[in-house]
């Protein structure tokens, strides 16, 4: 390889990474703000909010790795098994730190009875569809973690099982987006 594509190409990466965990600073800032907000629940909405985008962003970025095993693309499997086992657990807690908020939602004069007075709609369809969605991530992850830890490497030779693999992953990222954006509605609607 030349001088001049090694150096764009490490230009490049730099430039992608720096972006990457810019962005991820602000978002994880703007879900920081949430220890501040002026309500009881300002713990459990940081919590979840920081969860959340982390498992966000965690997902799109094995997002990008299952397109490489879908395609039979030769990856470090080293390195993605602690990658999604990070991703299900940090999922996990966005799981528990979701229910755990969940209660203010649910609770008297808490937001449900807003939304239910003011836009019924709303919860009548999207808040039943978001408590459903959110919690599939975490078991597509979990499949997907045994499968890479249970094959060990010996999974390099079953392009099934990394196919497999690789569905798994963009479901979870799908259903953790389809649940970021609802929760993100809800909170524009009425915070806890």
């Amino acid at each position: 390889m030349p001088t001049d594509q090694y150096l764009q190409g490490q230009l490049a990466k730099f430039l992608v990474r720096t972006q990457a965990i810019t962005a991820l600073c602000i978002l994880l800032a703007l879900a920081g703000l949430d220890f501040f907000f002026p309500t009881n629940y300002h713990l459990q909405a940081g919590i979840h909010g920081i969860s959340s985008i982390s498992a966000l962003v965690l997902g799109t970025y094995l997002t990008h790795r299952a397109y490489a095993l879908i395609r039979g693309v030769h990856i470090n499997f080293h390195s993605l098994r602690y990658w999604l086992m990070g991703a299900t657990a940090i999922n996990f807690l966005g799981a528990l730190s979701g229910n755990w908020i969940y209660m203010r939602y649910r609770g008297q004069d808490g937001p449900k009875d807003w939304i239910l007075a003011n836009v019924p709609a709303f919860h009548n369809y999207l808040m039943e569809f978001k408590e459903f969605v959110s919690l599939f991530p975490f078991p597509l992850m979990l499949a997907g973690s045994f499968i890479l830890f249970y094959y060990g490497d010996a999974i390099r030779e079953r392009r099934d099982l990394t196919q497999l693999v690789g569905i798994l992953i963009l479901l979870a990222w799908l259903f953790l987006l389809l649940g970021f954006v609802a929760g993100l509605t809800l909170a524009k609607l009425r915070f806890v």
